[in-house]
Parts: structure tokens; C-alpha cells; sequence
């Protein structure tokens, strides 16, 4: 095998040579040192094949033996590159090509992960980016192992997780920690107070004394179920210190206020828009549309393409940044819009402020200013307003 590719290298010839003598032929071919191989006679002559340099030198000679030399075939790749001399860009392109290959195989073209649930895959690439982990990234500075542990360790969430290099594709895999209960380990007596103002309208106690009833009063900081038990017996009497737990529910009443500009500025796309295009390529970044127009306001949209082969992610890409020119106008708030826009921010405040609450009154009223509205809310919200307080027993 590696004389076929030195000899390939060097290249080759396949010859015939006639003449009278032919045997002296080969006479003079051992005494200088020349190797030639798969020689054999023919019926005026022999064959056989010789280095190119070789044949070059004995040619001369050759005629002393009065033997005619003729070339049948060619081989190597001296007369590859002879071919294509004219053509000097393929051989050139194609040592570029070679060389080009080379070199992109030390870098990283693309990151795969999988197995994310909760956490998102661009937070994940950001913090794979602070420890070196990137598109354009020398591969051989990277220590996968270190990568994976400093990971794990600033993020909680991540139960497992590897950081594999195949070629120039890094493949992430996570698996996430399944929330932990909330468990009440704590063993230390405590009472339950209220938290806040309120009717009573439904206990659940689970365990100590029920201090309240239903349809009482109560106001912040009332206790209302205790974690003292008293036993009488004739002969003794009996304190028992409990952790207080359950649920009290109670009628409670809120106020929000909330207001709104009569007058605001606000900005709608139109149809003229502006698109600068680059391409990417590893971390380069290379413009090849301009334009040097720009909008007094506008929203900015940035779409990224990058090129595929087989399902890889190439290090190629494009990237189109689109602005968006916005008009401005002057809004001016009739009362039925601005009632819309309070009793909204009014449902978002009891989706999101007041989820484990159910609401049983509302009431908007909206008031008219110099320069605004303002809108002032009265609910009523039935929530469990029991809190845990513990106590220090002294004997």
C-alpha cells in the first residue's frame, strides 16, 4: 500500500520497449540503480513500468541498446496536475477546500440539547456560553466534564446532565429535578392567627383548640385556633401544647386604586419597513445589505437562517434585521374605554394577586381629574386568612 502511494506520488509510466537487444536493455537499467517492475517479454520486445524520473533518465541510454521506448499509459499525480495546468484554479480550490475543512473541524458548528422541560433552551446555550461553550468555540479548550459540573452546581433545577463532542456537534442532555414537596417538619407548638380583617364563614381545623365560629368578627392578629389544650381531672390539670394547623375562611373586604392619563401617545406599525441582511459564519458576522434610512420611531424583529445538511446545523447562516417604522398618535380616552381598561387590570389583578381567593363582590368608581382618571375598587374576597405563629413554652 505505501509503495502504491509513492509511486503514485512520484508518478509512473507503462512502456514498451522494441528492439534487437532487449536484454541489454535491462542490463543497463540494473547497473543504474533503476527499479522497474512487472516486466515481461513480448513478441518483438518487453514491457513493463518505471518511475517518471526514471524513464526521463534511461531514454538516453536506451539507444545504446538500439531499443525504441514508447509510453502506453500514464499514472500519478504529476500528469494529474499537468491535465489541469491550464485550469490552475481546480487544483488551487481544491487545497483550499482540503485545507479549509481542516481547519473548521476544530471548531464547534452547532449545539443540540434536548430533554429541557422548564428551562429554556436560550438561558441553557447562555450559560454553556460562559464556561466557552459556543457556536465558532476552539473544541480542543473545552472540557466537557467541567463544563457539565459548574452547571449542575450554579442550577438547582438541573438533576443530570452531559455535554458530549462528536465531530463539531455539541450534544447537551437534561434531565430536571422533580419539585420537592412542601412538607411541615417543624414540630415547635404554634397558634393560628388571623392575617388580616374579616367575617368568619368556614373552619377546618385539623388539630388544636377552635377559638372562632362562624358569622365572628375578626380582626389582624386575632388568635384563632390555639395550640394549648387544657385537661381537667379531679386531682390534676393538664396543658397540652400542639402545633395549631387548618384552614379558617373568612369574608374580607380589599380596595385597589388605580389610574389612567386621559391623554397617552401611542405608536401602530405602518407599512414602511427597513432590512439589513448578514451573514454568519462561526463568530464572523459579515454585512452584505445596507441602509443608512431610519425611522424617529420603530420596533426592531432580528430572523435568523442557518443551512442544513443531513439534520446538522451548519455554522452558516443568515440574519435579517427588519425595522419597523411607528406612527405616533395622541389618544384621547372616551369613559367607556377607560372603564374597559380598569375592570381588565381589575380581572388581572384577581388572576394573578388573588389566584387562591374566590371573589364574591366588586365594585368600580371611577372619578374624573384634571389630567387623569382614577378608579378606586372595593372587593370582597373569601380567602383563608390563618397563619401559623409559634410560641416559646417556658417552664
Amino acid at each position: 500500500m505505501l509503495v502504491s502511494l509513492l509511486r503514485f506520488f512520484r508518478g509512473y509510466v507503462d512502456f514498451t520497449a522494441k528492439g534487437m537487444f532487449p536484454e541489454r536493455f535491462l542490463n543497463i537499467t540494473a547497473r543504474s540503480g533503476i527499479n522497474l517492475w512487472d516486466h515481461r517479454p513480448t513478441k518483438d520486445g518487453l514491457c513493463g513500468s518505471m518511475a517518471l524520473n526514471d524513464y526521463r533518465y534511461i531514454r538516453k541510454t536506451a539507444r545504446k541498446a538500439k531499443v525504441t521506448l514508447r509510453i502506453e499509459h500514464r499514472h500519478g499525480l504529476p500528469f494529474i496536475i499537468n491535465k489541469y495546468k491550464s485550469r490552475i484554479g481546480l487544483p488551487i480550490g481544491a487545497v483550499a477546500g482540503f485545507v479549509l475543512i481542516m481547519v473548521l473541524s476544530n471548531f464547534i458548528w452547532s449545539i443540540n440539547i434536548t430533554g429541557t422541560q422548564t428551562i429554556s433552551d436560550t438561558y441553557l446555550l447562555g450559560e454553556l456560553e460562559k464556561y466557552g461553550v459556543s457556536v465558532g468555540a476552539y473544541k480542543n479548550s473545552i472540557d466537557a466534564d467541567d463544563v457539565k459540573r459548574e452547571i449542575q452546581i450554579t442550577n438547582k433545577k438541573i438533576g443530570w446532565m452531559s455535554v458530549n463532542i462528536t465531530g463539531n456537534i455539541v450534544s447537551v442532555e437534561v434531565k430536571e429535578n422533580a419539585p420537592k414537596p412542601q412538607l411541615d417538619t417543624n414540630k415547635n407548638p404554634c397558634n393560628l392567627k388571623a392575617k388580616c380583617d374579616g367575617v368568619i364563614t368556614k373552619t377546618n381545623v385539623k388539630s388544636g383548640v377552635t377559638n372562632v365560629m362562624i358569622g365572628s368578627g375578626v380582626t389582624k392578629g386575632d388568635l384563632l385556633v390555639s395550640g394549648v389544650s387544657e385537661s381537667h381531672t379531679e386531682r390534676l390539670d393538664t396543658l397540652t401544647y400542639l402545633r395549631a394547623s387548618g384552614e379558617i375562611f373568612a369574608d374580607v373586604n380589599s380596595e385597589k386604586e388605580l389610574t389612567l392619563s386621559k391623554e397617552i401617545d401611542y405608536y401602530s406599525i405602518n407599512e414602511n419597513t427597513v432590512e439589513r441582511n448578514q451573514i454568519s459564519f462561526l463568530w464572523f458576522k459579515f454585512p452584505y445589505s445596507l441602509s443608512f434610512k431610519q425611522f424617529p420611531y420603530n420596533a426592531r424583529n432580528y430572523k435568523t437562517q442557518n443551512l442544513y445538511l443531513n439534520d446538522i446545523t451548519l455554522p452558516v447562516g443568515i440574519t435579517t434585521q427588519t425595522d419597523y417604522e411607528l406612527s405616533k398618535h395622541d389618544v384621547v380616552y372616551d369613559s367607556d374605554t377607560v372603564k374597559n381598561i380598569f375592570e381588565n387590570e381589575s380581572l388581572i389583578y384577581e388572576l394573578f394577586s388573588k389566584g387562591s381567593s374566590t371573589l364574591k363582590s366588586r365594585e368600580l368608581k371611577i372619578l374624573e381629574k384634571d389630567s387623569e382618571y382614577i378608579c378606586n375598587i372595593s372587593y370582597i374576597f373569601n380567602e383563608n386568612i390563618a397563619e401559623s405563629v409559634e410560641f416559646t413554652v417556658t417552664e
